[in-house]
């Protein structure tokens, strides 16, 4: 079951007359040959076997838990304590990933001051861009409602930020920071959490010259490139319902 398993992902595992050997070489690391075992026999020094069995919700508690993020916009001013904040984190080590790559991992934000400086510095750039950049008047948009408002547009005023990195040569490190942020985001109203994504600050961060500069005021670690934004804290608001969404679309061939 575990070379049946591997064979059509890494390759890793052959069939010996003695058992199954694998190349650790060629291995990915995605547990699936030990998660299969019907026995708990398999060792793998990549992916040690592990008690956790998987939970599988019924399908109205899983589409309801999948419905309950909302993309929150008030926040208290009152920070998330460490130790939530890495439960938090936790979650976004577990999607999965094209060859296992993962390959993200988190810089921090907290304190409202920092994050007025990055917002600063995000309408500072934005109001130097030439014309033609792409989805200029997205990434102009909070800054014209700040001038207008009076408000944080951006930010909505948490006192929080979660910047996903990834080592400048990762192939895929939008993707796998997409899927990290997406379980966050599912992770934190367990937490008594809300998250809401920042496009616009991924619009200019993609840009590496932008990018150096956001790097510089936050602390980038060297070698890292930022992948993604996202808002957090302690929502100021509360959803007492689940919402509707576009009917489904299917087309059966």
């Amino acid at each position: 079951m575990c070379y049946r398993e591997c064979v059509l992902q890494a390759d890793a595992i052959t069939q010996t007359e003695y058992g199954v050997k694998i190349d650790l070489d060629r291995c990915s690391r995605c547990g699936h040959c030990a998660a299969v075992c019907p026995t708990g026999c398999m060792e793998h020094p990549y992916a040690p076997l592990q008690t956790e069995q998987p939970l599988v919700l019924p399908p109205e508690e899983a589409l309801a838990f999948l419905r309950t993020p909302r993309s929150v916009r008030r926040y208290r001013s009152d920070l998330v304590p460490k130790d939530v904040i890495e439960r938090l984190l936790n979650a976004g080590r577990y999607p999965q990933t094209a060859k296992n790559a993962q390959g993200i991992s988190y810089l921090v934000v907290s304190g409202r001051e920092k994050v007025v400086q990055i917002n600063q510095l995000y309408c500072e750039i934005a109001r130097t861009l030439p014309e033609d950049f792409p989805l200029r008047s997205r990434v102009m948009r909070p800054v014209l409602v700040q001038e207008e408002k009076k408000t944080d547009a951006l930010f909505y005023g948490a006192p929080q930020l979660i910047f996903t990195l990834a080592d400048m040569d990762h192939e895929r490190w939008k993707e796998n920071s997409q899927f990290s942020l997406t379980f966050l985001s599912l992770m934190a109203p367990s937490l008594g959490l809300g998250t809401c994504w920042c496009g616009q600050m991924g619009l200019l961060t993609a840009q590496m010259e932008y990018m150096k500069r956001f790097g510089a005021l936050i602390g980038l670690p060297e070698g890292k490139r930022i992948c993604g934004c996202m808002i957090f804290g302690y929502p100021d608001v509360k959803f007492r319902r689940l919402v509707a969404r576009d009917p489904l679309e299917v087309f059966w061939r």
